[in-house]
């Protein structure tokens, strides 16, 4: 096919950053919010097909391969789902006896039906993993002296999240600032769901790290190493307070991860001023004490009273779910329907589960076999990328490579208790991170001016 001058593509590098920071301010509310997940969708395929056009060749030759295998990947599983089969062959998949029966009652017990129970709800899956997928293809596309603006999206997006929730806190329930209805007084910022705004903002703060830590080893910051360890501490210290404000359980259990990645961006600091690092051990256990008597800070500590967890319960009726359909699931997007058939009657209470607080369970309900394979072949291309990035020669490039191993991780340790993915600004998140894990091909526009930016890096 025709190409385009190779010298108009960097303008379209900047097409994922402007696809993850909409992802992040409308892509928090879930499914009961389609409106604002549908815009997102659309945007983010003019985006794509924006990209695709400033194309300079094929695909192949832009996007490292690893990036492509896993959006392929991603994106089988919900399209074989929708592949209508015929009688013969849906009427012996385990689980659609009750479906057999139900059309048996108007005649239609013999059309061909797909895997999928509600092929509507698959789609809908689909659309938002075409999504995400097209923002790892856009990310892993970017050379690597670039893809920091990625990483100052997402430390910007948690900058934003602090300052809308600082707005949230102080104002009175019902106020319009909660998107997405939410009446609590708690810090929520652009997510319907604590947990992932915890999750947002954890991410955030590691690329603050990050940012801090490129600035200062590329020669751009005149800080001493005094002043760039406090401004990394002042940041954990600002973010993690913000976490503990979600009043997100698990998000105050992974601030650990975010204290492992502040050691991995200021160890150098941290060796060469350990004044500077026992007064930051100092003042963070001095706001911690003068913030002990914080009654939000008191709403976190009571709410990990494990005898007032429905999860257990979730998880026995999800388990039973996914043994009974069992090689080839219900159909992504068909958890809901598929629980609320199985649920026990011992378990019933007064709240309706929607998802089953565990991402891999609830993968294994809709996805069964071909879902679990994906997600492990998915996890060897990454962990492979990443051993290459973690050993790369250039410093830049070995941070990227932390940060988004770093995000992952905290998005990976969260779905054992939630379910991060099924929002689309985390889902945005996790593939930009998955394309900076994937090391970037060498750039072709490098004699173009941006080699004294690589080498100062």
């Amino acid at each position: 096919m025709a190409s385009r001058s190779s010298s108009t593509f960097p303008l379209a590098h900047w097409l994922a950053p402007v696809a993850l920071l909409l992802a992040i301010l409308i892509g928090g509310g879930g499914s009961p919010a389609p409106v604002p997940e549908i815009i997102l969708q659309s945007a983010t395929a003019f985006l794509f097909g924006l990209w695709i056009w400033m194309l300079p060749g094929r695909i192949a030759d832009t996007v490292p391969g690893p990036a492509l295998l896993c959006a392929a990947i991603l994106l089988a599983v919900p399209l074989l789902q929708l592949i209508p089969l015929p009688p013969a062959v849906w009427h012996a998949l385990p689980g659609r006896a009750a479906a057999r029966e139900a059309l048996a009652l108007i005649g239609q017990q013999d059309r061909w039906q797909t895997i999928s129970l509600d092929p509507a709800r698959t789609l809908a899956s689909f659309l938002a993993m075409a999504s995400a997928s097209a923002i790892l293809v856009m990310t892993a596309a970017m050379p690597a002296v670039q893809r920091w603006r990625i990483v100052a999206v997402l430390a910007a997006g948690g900058i934003l999240t602090v300052l809308l929730g600082a707005a949230q806190l102080s104002s009175s329930p019902g106020s319009p600032l909660y998107f997405y209805g939410s009446t609590a007084p708690l810090l929520a910022g652009f997510q319907a769901n604590r947990n992932s705004t915890a999750d947002v903002l954890l991410i955030a703060a590691i690329a603050i790290f990050a940012l801090i830590r490129h600035l200062a080893r590329s020669g751009r910051s005149p800080w001493s190493g005094g002043v760039i360890l406090a401004s990394g501490t002042a940041a954990l210290l600002v973010m993690g307070l913000a976490v503990a404000l979600t009043e997100s359980r698990t998000g105050v259990v992974l601030l650990v991860v975010l204290a492992i990645g502040f050691g991995v961006f200021f160890r150098p600091w941290l060796r060469i001023s350990p004044k500077v690092a026992m007064s930051s051990l100092l003042a963070a256990a001095g706001l911690i004490a003068v913030l002990h008597a914080n009654p939000a800070l008191n709403r976190v500590v009571q709410r990990f009273d494990a005898g007032s967890d429905l999860r257990r319960e979730i998880w026995q009726d999800s388990v039973y779910v996914a043994q009974s359909n069992a090689p080839v699931g219900v159909g992504m997007g068909n958890f809901y329907p598929s629980y609320i058939a199985a649920e026990r009657l011992e378990s019933i209470g007064q709240t309706v589960p929607n998802r089953a607080h565990n991402d891999y369970l609830e993968l294994a309900v809709e996805a069964g076999v071909p879902g679990a394979l994906a997600l492990v072949l998915c996890l060897a291309i990454l962990l492979k990328s990443a051993r290459s990035g973690l050993a790369a020669p250039r410093d830049d490039a070995r941070q990227l490579a932390r940060f988004a191993v770093l995000a992952l991780i905290v998005i990976a340790l969260h779905s054992v208790v939630d379910y991060p993915l099924r929002s689309m600004s985390l889902a945005a998140i996790a593939a930009a991170c998955a394309g900076l894990v994937i090391p970037a091909k060498p750039d072709r526009t490098a004699n173009n001016g941006s080699n004294h930016h690589e080498s100062a890096a």
